[in-house]
């Protein structure tokens, strides 16, 4: 699922690789080429670890003649989940109705707002960006000789992450993801694999031990990156009691950091999910 294809790259930047790029409030970091362009075969070997930079635009000035895929974190980002009963036909519908949503909670400003509809784990909804535009984002890159080629939500990334590396996620009745942005979570709650709730939700604090606690016997998993009660250089723990968050989330890797640790899930994560 992406925000949408905002460029189509000239012949000369096409085959260029596509780095996968994390933008969040403090900054923005480079995760390297994306597997496409450089498969993990080997069973041991892992993504480098991501680079910091000043900002999307210092990124393109540094990488002219190469393509991106911008992923964007929560904090960018209103998330709408449609009534699944309304009856809208089309994606021009939904964006109508969303629009009108928008501007009645958030006043004038959702206006101006980009939105995109999106589809996942049979549901539809749609995405609103409203610390940033595409056409700026656009600018920027073909000023610098960049192809901009593709512009996603974190979570939704976060969320096919989290269903390769613990299957079970998509087939029990009922589910649910964390996905951890500092101090903002993403609630993504699964029934059979279907999307059947997605929530932003302001922690108390950014900390493992804030995170909700889930019901009795739901799985749940939790996965991202700025919460604090966790070694920052002790070894990926899938045992949540030890890790500091509450009972009944298992963790897919480290959840401290200024960045996801991660972007993807190369073979060897996957061979360490935890069979929950």
């Amino acid at each position: 699922m992406s925000l949408a294809l905002i460029d189509r790259p000239a012949w000369a930047n096409r085959l260029a690789p596509t780095h996968a790029l994390w933008l969040g409030p403090l900054g923005l970091w480079d995760f390297g080429p994306m597997p496409g362009w450089r498969p993990w075969s080997a069973p041991t070997h892992r993504p480098p670890a991501p680079r910091p930079h000043a900002g999307f635009e210092a990124w393109c000035q540094a990488h002219p003649g190469t393509g991106c895929s911008l992923i964007l974190s929560a904090w960018l980002l209103h998330e709408l989940l449609l009534d699944a009963q309304q009856p809208l036909a089309d994606d021009t519908a939904r964006l109508a109705h969303a629009r009108s949503l928008l501007l009645h909670y958030h006043g004038d400003a959702a206006a101006q707002w980009p939105l995109a509809a999106w589809h996942a784990a049979g549901r539809r909804g749609v995405s609103a960006l409203h610390a940033l535009t595409l056409p700026h984002l656009q600018s920027i890159a073909r000023g610098s000789g960049v192809a901009l080629r593709t512009v996603r939500p974190w979570w939704s990334l976060a969320l096919a992450l989290a269903m390769q590396q613990v299957p079970r996620l998509a087939h029990g009745d009922a589910a649910r993801v964390l996905v951890a942005d500092g101090a903002l979570v993403t609630q993504i709650d699964l029934s059979r694999g279907r999307l059947s709730n997605l929530q932003q939700r302001r922690l108390p604090q950014a900390t493992l031990a804030a995170l909700p606690v889930p019901a009795a016997g739901l799985l749940c998993c939790a996965l991202g990156h700025g919460l604090s009660d966790h070694d920052h250089d002790q070894a990926i723990d899938f045992d949540s009691t030890r890790a500091g968050a509450p009972p009944g989330i298992t963790l897919l890797g480290s959840l401290a950091g200024e960045a996801p640790a991660a972007l993807w899930c190369s073979p060897a994560d996957a061979a360490r999910a935890p069979a929950a």
